[in-house]
C-alpha cells in the first residue's frame, strides 16, 4: 500500500486568541500526521475524544495532504464556515464574517468553524486519492475508482455561562427569593427588587442553582453577611448589623485544555435584605473559653464569651464584671477584670483580661451587671450570672508526635501511622493482629475523628485470640515535655452496641507508670474523653503506650468498634 502523506493542522484557540495568518505551508512527511493544540499525544483513543470550546468561538483546521484529489470539509447544524479575512481584534464577535456563499460544505484547503449552538457536534474531512492511504489506524476505502477515508473531529461547545440562585429562610423551608437563568438584574437599579426583611442576629440560606453553561465553580459575596465571601454551593449566611444590603454571585468554569478557556460570569440577585432590630434579647450563649495569653507563666488571664449577635465597639465596662474563682476547699477569690473589649476577629466574642492567671484546676465563673455592652442593633446584653469558664487544657504533645494520627504511613506494624509501633501477644505475629477477612485489628482510619480527619480504629472480636495488643507512639519524645504534673488525655467514640470497658496506659519514666484507664462512657455513637494523672521525676523520653487487653474487659465479648483520637498530655495546674 502505497503512503500518501496526509496530514491535517488543527487550531482551536479561545476568542482571545484567534489568528487567521498562524498557520504556514509545512514540508512533506513520509508519514500521516496531525497537529491540533488540545490534544498533545494524538493517536486513535484521544481523536475520538470531544474537543471542549465555547460557544461563539471558533476552530482552524487546515488540511495540507499530499496526493490527495479532492476534499470536503462537513459541518452540523450549529456550525457555520467563517471568511479567512477575520483578525485577532474581530474575534469577539465573528457574525459579520459568517461566509454565506457556503452552506454545510467546504473544499477549501483551511477551514475556519464557528460554533453558535451548544452541545455536541462534528467537523468531518472526506480525502479522496488515487492511491491506498491510512490515517491513525483507519484505511481508506475504494469507492468508484478513487480512495476515500473520513477523518472526524468531535466537539463539546460549551454554553455560556447563566448564573441562577435562591435564597431560603433561615430553617431553609421556603424560598424567599431567587435568580433565574434567564435574568440578568442590574444592580444600581434596584428599584424592582424583592425586599427580604430579616431580624438583626438572623440568618438566610442560599443555594447555587446554576447548571447553564456547565459552571463548576462561583464565588458569593454578600453585603453585611457573615461571612462576607464564600465559594459553597449552600450555605447559610447570618446578618447581624442593621442596614440594607445585596447579594452576587460569580459563577466559574475552569480551562479545559488548549480549547476551552476558563470563564466566568457575574449577577447580581435581585433582592435586598433589609435588617432590622432584633425582638430577641441579647444574651450570652454558652461558657465562657479561656484562653492561651502566650506566656511562660502557669495558667492564664485571658478568656472569652460569645453573644448571640453582633457587638458594637465598647469601653469602661471592666467593673461591670465579677469573675470567681474556686480551688478545693481554701481557695475562693474573685479576680479583678483589667480588660473587656470585642475580639478583633469575632465581632460576637468578648475578651476580657484578668489581673492574674487562673489555673486549669481552678472552679472560674463570670457575671456580667450593666449596661454598658450592646450588639450593633442597639440591644443591651442581658445580665448574667456564675456563667462557667471552661478551663485552658495545652496538649503538649505537638505534631511532631503525631498525637492524632493525622500523618500516615504504609506499614502495618505502624498501624499506618507514622511514630507508631504494634506489639501483639503471643508472640509478636502481625497475622495475630488481623482479622478473618485481612484487616487490621487497629488501624489508622479517616471514617471518624474528634479533631482533625483522622484517628485510630479498633475492630475485632473479644476477647483477642493474641490476650492482648500493645501500640506505642515512639516518638512522644519529640514534643520536648519537662518534668512536672500532668493528665493523660485521649478522646474515644464507641460505635453502637461496642461494650468496650478500659484500656491499660503506660508513660514511660512516668509515676505511675502504667495505669488501668476506664472509659466510663456516658453512652454510645458520641465522642468523650478518657483522662488519668500522672507525673514525670525528668524530661518524657520514652514511648506513650496504649495496651488492649482482655484482663481489662472481663465479659466483653463479640465484634468490638470504637476510634481512639487527640492524645494529650496536659500539665496539672496546682495552687
Amino acid at each position: 500500500m502505497k503512503k500518501y502523506s496526509i496530514l491535517l493542522i488543527v487550531c482551536l484557540l479561545a476568542l482571545v486568541n484567534c489568528k487567521t495568518d498562524d498557520f504556514e505551508p509545512l514540508s512533506e512527511f513520509s508519514k500521516v500526521e496531525l497537529f491540533t493544540p488540545s490534544i498533545f499525544d494524538l493517536n486513535e483513543t484521544t481523536i475520538a475524544n470531544s474537543i471542549p470550546i465555547s460557544i461563539n468561538d471558533f476552530s482552524s483546521l487546515t488540511d495540507v495532504s499530499q496526493g490527495v484529489l479532492s476534499r470536503v470539509w462537513t459541518i452540523e447544524d450549529g456550525a457555520r464556515f467563517l471568511k479567512p479575512t477575520f483578525k485577532r481584534k474581530d474575534s469577539v464577535n465573528l457574525v459579520p464574517f459568517i461566509d454565506g456563499t457556503l452552506g454545510k460544505e467546504s473544499t477549501v484547503e483551511t477551514a475556519h468553524v464557528l460554533f453558535q449552538k451548544a452541545g455536541e457536534t462534528s467537523v468531518s474531512l472526506k480525502n479522496n486519492f488515487n492511491e491506498e492511504v491510512s490515517f491513525l489506524g483507519k484505511k481508506a476505502v475504494l469507492n468508484e475508482g478513487v480512495w476515500e477515508i473520513i477523518t472526524v473531529f468531535n466537539f463539546d461547545v460549551y454554553g455560556d455561562l447563566e448564573a441562577a440562585t435562591s435564597v431560603s429562610n433561615e430553617a431553609n423551608t421556603a424560598i424567599l427569593g431567587s435568580l433565574e437563568a434567564n435574568q440578568n438584574p442590574n444592580k444600581d437599579e434596584t428599584s424592582s427588587f424583592k425586599t427580604i426583611t430579616i431580624e438583626a442576629g438572623s440568618s438566610l440560606t442560599y443555594k447555587d442553582l446554576s447548571t447553564i453553561g456547565r459552571p463548576d465553580g462561583r464565588v458569593w459575596a454578600f453585603e453585611g453577611g457573615i461571612p462576607e465571601t464564600s465559594e459553597e454551593e449552600e450555605l447559610s449566611v447570618s446578618y447581624n448589623r442593621l442596614g440594607e444590603y445585596k447579594v452576587s454571585i460569580t459563577a466559574t468554569r475552569t480551562k479545559r485544555g488548549n480549547s476551552l478557556n476558563a470563564a466566568e460570569q457575574t449577577k447580581t440577585m435581585p433582592i435586598i435584605v433589609k435588617v432590622i432590630p432584633s425582638t430577641k434579647p441579647f444574651v450570652i450563649v454558652g461558657e465562657g473559653k479561656s484562653k492561651d495569653d502566650n506566656t511562660a507563666a502557669e495558667g492564664t488571664n485571658t478568656f472569652s464569651f460569645t453573644v448571640n449577635g453582633e457587638l458594637e465597639s465598647f469601653t469602661g465596662a471592666e467593673s461591670s464584671f465579677t469573675v470567681n474563682v474556686v480551688n478545693g476547699s481554701v481557695f475562693n477569690q474573685n479576680f479583678t477584670v483589667t480588660s473587656a473589649k470585642v475580639n478583633s476577629s469575632n465581632a460576637t466574642q468578648v475578651d476580657l483580661i484578668l489581673s492574674e492567671p487562673i489555673l486549669n484546676s481552678d472552679t472560674v465563673s463570670v457575671s456580667y451587671n450593666g449596661n454598658i455592652i450592646k450588639s450593633v442593633d442597639s440591644r443591651a446584653l442581658v445580665v448574667f450570672s456564675n456563667i462557667n469558664v471552661e478551663a485552658l487544657n495545652l496538649n503538649l504533645l505537638t505534631n511532631a508526635s503525631n498525637p492524632g494520627f493525622e500523618n500516615a504511613s504504609t506499614n502495618d506494624r505502624q498501624v499506618n501511622s507514622q511514630g507508631y509501633n504494634l506489639f501483639v501477644g503471643g508472640g509478636n505475629s502481625l497475622d495475630n493482629a488481623r482479622n478473618t477477612d485481612g484487616s487490621l485489628m487497629i488501624n489508622r482510619s479517616t471514617e471518624m475523628a474528634s479533631t482533625g480527619s483522622a484517628s485510630l480504629k479498633f475492630d475485632a472480636e473479644m476477647p483477642l485470640a493474641a490476650g492482648f495488643l500493645s501500640l506505642s507512639n515512639t516518638i512522644a519524645s519529640n514534643s520536648g515535655i519537662p518534668a512536672g504534673d500532668y493528665k493523660l488525655a485521649f478522646d474515644v467514640y464507641l460505635e453502637k452496641d461496642t461494650e468496650f470497658k478500659a484500656l491499660f496506659t503506660v508513660v514511660q519514666g512516668g509515676n505511675p507508670q502504667g495505669a488501668g484507664t476506664p472509659f466510663n462512657a456516658p453512652g454510645t455513637e458520641q465522642w468523650f474523653q478518657v483522662q488519668r494523672n500522672f507525673s514525670l521525676n525528668s524530661n518524657l523520653t520514652r514511648n506513650v503506650i496504649l495496651n488492649f487487653r482482655n484482663n481489662d474487659n472481663i465479659g466483653v465479648t463479640g465484634r468490638q468498634v470504637f476510634y481512639i483520637d487527640n492524645i494529650q498530655i496536659i500539665s496539672r495546674e496546682e495552687r
